[in-house]
């Protein structure tokens, strides 16, 4: 139930990560401008009190990085891709060491309820670095749009701590934009 009030408690924050604003006339009083900032030179981004560091995913410009104040740690954007989104998210959840197996279906059903049409089309239950992980894949056709937005969250627990790695794309670019989820999953460190 804690697992819920956190994911909850995300929403707002992930509302732009989860769904990227796609192009249409129509909502464009709704887009909040961007500061793209560039990665740091080596590309690692540390978070010590979260306990984290990965590397900034080659061809991506980050957003925002401010070690988790909101429950979001980074959020990039890809410059070849208009909307595409990538964004890491952490929380405590002491004592926690595996995600419940209901995981899909909580946050499957939170997501319909903030997303009316939203679709969960995969899941399964991976690791990340040794860290159990649930994978999740899942599609919106927002109302009155041609486009289809895809996205793909990664939940990983480690020690108390629960991260959310997610992708929200136009569906034409999911394929190859899972790549760069993929990287960003391989590159990450647990600090101790």
């Amino acid at each position: 139930m804690r697992l819920l009030a956190l994911f909850l408690s995300l929403l707002p924050c992930l509302g732009g990560a989860l769904w990227a604003q796609v192009p249409d006339q129509k909502i464009a009083s709704q887009a909040v401008p961007l500061t793209v900032k560039e990665p740091p030179a080596t590309g690692e981004l540390r978070f010590a009190t979260q306990r984290v560091s990965f590397k900034t995913p080659i061809g991506w410009q980050s957003v925002h990085t401010k070690g988790g104040q909101d429950g979001m740690l980074a959020s990039f954007v890809a410059p070849n891709a208009f909307g595409a989104t990538l964004s890491v998210a952490h929380s405590a959840d002491a004592g926690r060491t595996k995600l419940p197996d209901n995981l899909p279906a909580t946050i499957g059903a939170a997501l319909v309820k903030k997303y009316p049409g939203f679709k969960q089309l995969a899941k399964q239950r991976v690791t990340v670095q040794g860290a159990d992980a649930w994978r999740l894949d899942g599609q919106l056709r927002p109302a009155g749009q041609d486009v289809v937005i895809r996205n793909r969250q990664v939940y990983v627990c480690r020690d108390g701590n629960i991260y959310i790695f997610t992708l929200t794309c136009k569906q034409e670019d999911f394929e190859r934009l899972t790549l760069s989820l993929d990287r960003l999953l391989k590159s990450v460190s647990w600090l101790d």
